[in-house]
């Protein structure tokens, strides 16, 4: 069952989710996205010691394919091959989002409930760093090349920004009347895209070479807002959780024509480094939540990554995008 993903909306899905939860029977049911955007109760210590684990992998081999999807609930990243095999997991985070992995395979994961951003050597179940943000509730992360690490916050409309080596913003990224910043991301020039609601509309703003002179709100229209990435082509994959469907665009906003239709609501999806494979969280009501792949273009489905998922939230391949 479509439905908008709209501020007021967002503001009660970590509950909705709650009781869903701890309920049975009935009809399957997609959950709007963004719920880390509502406020979550604080986690004192992010990392508890008696959840400690070694490392999931003793030897972390970079030949190895691998897909990351966070539990938002569950306080969890799991660790797949892209067979669907489980290779680990990150334990004792604070209401995980979104992910991405950079050109080293490092995983950064937006830690809402602790208003902070981790990142994770490959391999590695401890963070190596800590980008704070206070008071936001980060929903979601990404870095563009040259090394600036972009954060939305569930809790705020604007963008902060982190040059390379910064653990606290040096400045902010805003369009006016933003109600709501639901995901972002940086293509292979430095330009830096969010998915946002204003005016209860979905839709998407550019701004150019990651600053905020001349951000622009493209012609793309979204009933419920959700992930966005970069495509090999120059394009954008888009996707829309009210529709169900990720669709390409080009970076001035044209549809391509290609688009796939997903399971349910594909809140804050990955791309595979060669860009013809997408791969999505999927919460469903009373059934059990998993990821899924998707050939790109075509929509064939590929892969189902099973897990003890609560709410899964963000999906990320690792070796992440090209030329990011």
């Amino acid at each position: 069952m479509p439905r908008d993903n709209l501020t007021g909306l967002a503001s009660t899905t970590i509950l909705t989710a709650m009781l869903l939860a701890g309920c049975s029977g009935g009809s399957q049911v997609g959950i709007p996205g963004s719920p880390t955007s509502a406020n979550v109760p604080q986690q004192q210590s992010v990392f508890r010691q008696n959840r400690q684990k070694t490392s999931w992998m003793s030897r972390p081999d970079a030949r190895m394919r691998l897909a990351y999807i966070s539990d938002n609930l569950a306080n969890t990243v799991t660790v797949f091959n892209l067979n669907g095999t489980t290779e680990g997991q990150i334990d004792g985070l604070s209401y995980p989002g979104g992910l991405f992995v950079d050109s080293k395979h490092n995983l950064w994961v937006a830690n809402g409930g602790a208003n902070n951003v981790l990142e994770f050597a490959r391999g590695a179940t401890t963070p190596s760093n800590t980008l704070n943000d206070s008071g936001a509730g980060p929903v979601d992360v990404t870095m563009c090349p040259n090394g600036t690490v972009y954060v939305a916050g569930g809790n705020s409309t604007a963008i902060e920004v982190y040059p390379r080596g910064s653990t606290s913003p040096t400045r902010s990224l805003t369009y006016p009347g933003a109600e709501q910043t639901d995901a972002l991301t940086c293509d292979a020039a430095g330009n830096v895209f969010a998915t946002i609601v204003i005016s209860f509309h979905g839709g998407v703003v550019e701004f150019p070479r990651g600053k905020q002179h001349g951000a622009s709100q493209l012609p793309i229209s979204l009933g419920g807002p959700g992930g966005v990435k970069p495509d090999n082509a120059g394009n954008l994959l888009v996707d829309d959780q009210s529709a169900q469907t990720i669709t390409e665009y080009t970076e001035a906003g044209s549809p391509t024509g290609n688009s796939i239709a997903t399971a349910y609501d594909c809140i804050n999806f990955g791309v595979l480094r060669n860009s013809k494979v997408v791969g999505c969280p999927v919460y469903v009501a009373y059934k059990t939540s998993y990821g899924q792949s998707y050939t790109f273009p075509g929509g064939t489905s590929l892969q189902t990554y099973s897990g003890s998922f609560t709410l899964p939230y963000g999906f990320a391949f690792d070796p992440g995008q090209k030329g990011l």
